[in-house]
């Protein structure tokens, strides 16, 4: 069985950027197959994992993708790496800050931003 690519990964001076491909990640199966390709796509040598997550494509996100996310962040912790989202629709803003997520992730306006809080 083939999967979808969910994700494409541009490394931008050493910062991983991921944009999805889907409009919606909702359904289980297209969450489960985005987060597994963008862990793959990530360092697992412990070096600090540096990542943007540019959801300017993304109209809904489920409860299953924040998980995930969550997830994410903890690992990205864990190598002192850091982890930026940015390009939020004020739809997915608001599940955010709804959810008190906008405490736990460094939410920014646009890619150019999230680039470069990392110089």
């Amino acid at each position: 069985m083939t999967t979808n690519t969910r994700i494409e990964v541009i490394d931008t001076d050493g910062v991983k950027v991921v944009r999805f491909h889907d409009r919606e990640l909702f359904h289980e199966r297209t969450v489960r197959e985005a987060a597994d390709q963008i862990a793959e796509a990530l360092p697992n040598d412990g070096s600090p994992i540096r990542l943007v997550l540019d959801f300017a494509d993304v109209n809904l996100v489920s409860s299953t993708l924040l998980s995930k996310l969550i997830l994410l962040q903890r690992r990205v912790d864990g190598t002192r790496g850091k982890l930026r989202l940015c390009e939020l629709s004020p739809v997915i803003q608001q599940v955010f800050r709804t959810s008190n997520l906008d405490r736990l992730f460094k939410i920014d306006r646009d890619l150019r931003t999230s680039l470069e809080s990392f110089q």
